[in-house]
């Protein structure tokens, strides 16, 4: 439809600003991409965000942050919608929510690093939910539809990201929470079957939910935040659906998401290209469970452990040289607890150098209090160095036999150029879910992920992944 005529029939979403709203191309594409119009690549990439999705929510299903969440949201009524890894039933938007809560809990998830977007989480857990829902009233949705309108939101979640990076937002905003929402809401419209200003609703009301602030990080609420993504789109759509309106111009327009974060309104970057160009392929797979910008020292650590034979008892002092944002948001020099560990730059490079891994385990109370790892982590010096790529890092140990050993990251493990493989994903997914759900569970439940285009409705899923 023409813009001059789409705002001529719509005047009662729109305000008088005489421009083309970008939620308008966002809705089309929401609702009219299909699993065949997907390149392949973007195809592959869905299926493994899924599986890496499924592998971290049901991994992270019995920590802490989880257990009282559920507790919570149980105090204020129960529901019907099972959750992976959990023997509770929630409604379906709090089921939404602990399905992108537990996801993040153990800090595992994907990450579109440019941004600093963890993109399925909000997206994963309320299809799931929406779909289950859906599959209890006679209407399946296939794994394929699953897997497109995943794909649509995660696309769609990662442009809105890209322009309020660009755009300046401060750092400290928690950009999951502010885009999360967005895609969650678009993926379950595409389920709901929204018609075209449905979906311009359901968008815009996922923007003016838009909330998170990286405060959070060291607390159980840095969880919430995606969670809370997870919950608000899938409101946000059900509400549509009903023809509860919100203005178009919710992200570009007066007032909107992006003039209130970045004072301007340049939505170029998410409808440049839209269907053509595929953002989501810029996402990556953690392969170690704490903040993504400190990846590229453990990948040091580690080759000096395996590959030079450093012991950790012949270490007198370290530097880091990193990207500034692995300061920026990874600066706790001594954890106190597990949430804080999973944001220290200082407790990972130490504790790689103790242990010579880097998995749940070394992140857990024991690892972050053990003596010699907190010896390191006194004696480790970062500087923030503008010359290196959020994907390098330079670790100098200083020996105390005057010796010096040192290694750069050029290309962090997990990262666009050099990604996680299909197999190194199959064995984080065993890793995460066999000791929750058991070893034969965990690959039944890992082929069926695997093989998502053939399954006919979430409830196959669920009954192996909920408990």
């Amino acid at each position: 439809m023409p813009a001059v005529l789409w705002l001529a029939v719509n005047k009662n979403v729109m305000s008088d600003l005489p421009f083309e709203p970008v939620v308008q191309r966002m809705a089309s594409f929401a609702m009219h991409s299909s699993w065949q119009s997907l390149p392949e690549s973007v195809q592959r990439e869905a299926g493994r965000s899924w599986l890496n999705w499924v592998a971290c929510t049901v991994g992270g299903s019995k920590m802490p942050s989880v257990d009282a969440a559920v507790k919570g949201l149980l105090m204020m009524g129960k529901g019907d919608v099972p959750v992976l890894g959990r023997v509770e039933r929630l409604s379906l938007s709090d089921a939404a929510l602990i399905g992108s809560l537990s996801a993040a809990a153990h800090t595992f998830d994907d990450t579109h690093l440019s941004t600093i977007t963890h993109p399925t989480g909000p997206v994963a857990a309320a299809l799931l939910a929406c779909a289950y829902q859906l599959g209890e009233v006679g209407q399946p949705v296939s794994g394929e539809e699953i897997l497109t309108a995943l794909a649509v939101g995660i696309e769609l979640e990662c442009r809105v990201s890209c322009a309020i990076a660009q755009g300046g937002a401060n750092q400290g905003w928690y950009m999951t929470g502010l885009s999360g929402g967005i895609g969650a809401a678009a993926a379950v419209g595409r389920l709901l079957k929204l018609n075209q200003k449905q979906m311009i609703y359901a968008i815009g009301l996922a923007a003016m939910q838009a909330s998170g602030t990286r405060a959070t990080h060291g607390s159980m609420a840095i969880t919430f935040i995606p969670g809370i993504a997870a919950r608000d789109g899938t409101v946000a759509a059900y509400l549509a659906a009903a023809d509860f309106s919100c203005s178009a111009i919710a992200i570009d327009g007066r007032n909107g998401l992006l003039q209130v974060l970045t004072g301007g309104h340049d939505a170029h970057l998410i409808d440049d290209e839209l269907g053509v160009r595929y953002e989501m392929l810029n996402n990556a797979y953690k392969p170690y469970p704490c903040g993504i910008v400190i990846h590229p020292a453990i990948d040091a650590c580690l080759h000096l452990v395996r590959d030079q034979h450093l012991n950790h008892q012949a270490i007198d002092r370290i530097e880091l040289r990193v990207h500034p944002d692995a300061l920026n948001l990874c600066w706790r020099k001594l954890p106190e607890n597990v949430l804080d560990a999973q944001v220290s730059l200082y407790h990972w490079v130490a504790a790689c150098l103790v242990f010579g891994r880097a998995g749940v385990a070394e992140g857990e109370l024991e690892a972050v209090m053990h003596a010699e790892v907190r010896a390191l982590q006194q004696r480790a010096q970062a500087v923030a160095d503008t010359t290196m790529g959020s994907h390098q890092a330079l670790v100098v140990v200083h020996l105390r036999d005057g010796k010096k050993l040192e290694r750069k990251t050029q290309d962090v493990t997990g990262s666009v150029t050099n990604p996680m493989s299909d197999a190194q994903l199959g064995e984080k997914f065993l890793g995460l879910v066999a000791p929750i759900l058991g070893p034969r569970r965990a690959q039944v439940l890992l082929d069926k992920c695997l093989t998502m285009n053939a399954v006919h409705g979430a409830a196959e899923i669920l009954q192996l992944g909920a408990q």
